[in-house]
This record gives structure tokens, C-alpha cells and sequence, in this order.
């Protein structure tokens, strides 16, 4: 069962005043700005997205971030372990991956992985930052994407999702 209520939040985009709307579900919740478009079909693999709006009629891509929930049931993967694998999946796997961070911290919510790359997908040069907690077997996967040439104008926002990605259960 998915929960959505909206809240309002300062950050320093285009606009001063975004309105944050909250969404819960299953064993996690986030915010997102309310002007992003919420899937959670989960036709696109991750259980879900949020996309943001184009930002002119040449935008061809969509800054987005997704949750992907993964069992790691019987694979006696821990965040270090899961760390190797995602380090070696960018580099060995992604086109033209390079990696920029790759640590696991804590926080007041747990500790956690985080990881920030660039990669080309199809005509895109993309940036990503994820962050990853493990409980009771499964990886909580939160990843932020947008073109690289425009990651630093999405940052703070990127930073603002994946801040508010927390465990519920």
C-alpha cells in the first residue's frame, strides 16, 4: 500500500519554494517535487520512479530518480560485498563508466553505500548517485540520474530526494 501527502520545502533551484510531496510504501519511504511524475507500474524494472518535467522542447531527457528493491536471500551479500560488485559492474560493464565516489557511511538512518558515476547510455552521458541500505536480506536501491552536463543545476535537488530515501520497517 502506497501513502502520498505533500509538504513544502526551500532549496536552491529555479524556484526558492518547492512543494515536497511524500510518498511511502512498503518498507521505505521519499520526497519528491510535486511538478516530477510518479510511476510505479514497475514496467520500467524499478518498483518506482519520478521523473522530472522537460525543461524545453529540445529536453530529451528526463532527470529522474528510482527505487529498486532487490532479495539478496542466501547470497550472504552485506554492504561491502554489494560495494565490490557495483564497483566492478561500473567499471567493467558500464560504457565508458568512471567512477567519482564509492563509500559506505553512516547515518542517523543506518549505514549505507554511496555511490557517484557517469556512464554513456545510448546518445546520453549520464551522472548517477546512488545509495543502498541492506536489511533483512534485501538491497534498498535509491538512484539519482540526469546528463552530466546538467548534473550540477539538478544536485541539490538529486541530493534533497535521495536525503529524504529511508528504511520504514
Amino acid at each position: 500500500m502506497a501513502f502520498i501527502t505533500v509538504t513544502n520545502c526551500c532549496f536552491s533551484q529555479a524556484d526558492p519554494t518547492i512543494q515536497l510531496v511524500s510518498f511511502s510504501k512498503d518498507n521505505y519511504q521519499l520526497q519528491y517535487p510535486n511538478s516530477w511524475r510518479l510511476d510505479t507500474s514497475g514496467n520500467l524494472g524499478p518498483a518506482l520512479f519520478v521523473f522530472s518535467p522537460l525543461e524545453n522542447e529540445t529536453d530529451q531527457f528526463r532527470e529522474n530518480l528510482n527505487v529498486l528493491v532487490q532479495d539478496l536471500t542466501g547470497q550472504n551479500i552485506d554492504l561491502e560485498k554489494y560495494k565490490q560488485i557495483t564497483d566492478k559492474q561500473v567499471t567493467d560493464l558500464a560504457t565508458d563508466g568512471k567512477i567519482f565516489e564509492s563509500t559506505i557511511l553512516k547515518s542517523d538512518k543506518g549505514e549505507f553505500f554511496k555511490i557517484t558515476y557517469a556512464m554513456t547510455q545510448g546518445q546520453f552521458r549520464i551522472k548517477i548517485t546512488s545509495i543502498c541500505f541492506i536489511r533483512n536480506d534485501k538491497a534498498y536501491l535509491a538512484t539519482f540520474s540526469s546528463e552530466l552536463n546538467k548534473y550540477d543545476s539538478y544536485k541539490n535537488i538529486g541530493e534533497q530526494i535521495l536525503s529524504s530515501f529511508s528504511l520504514t520497517k
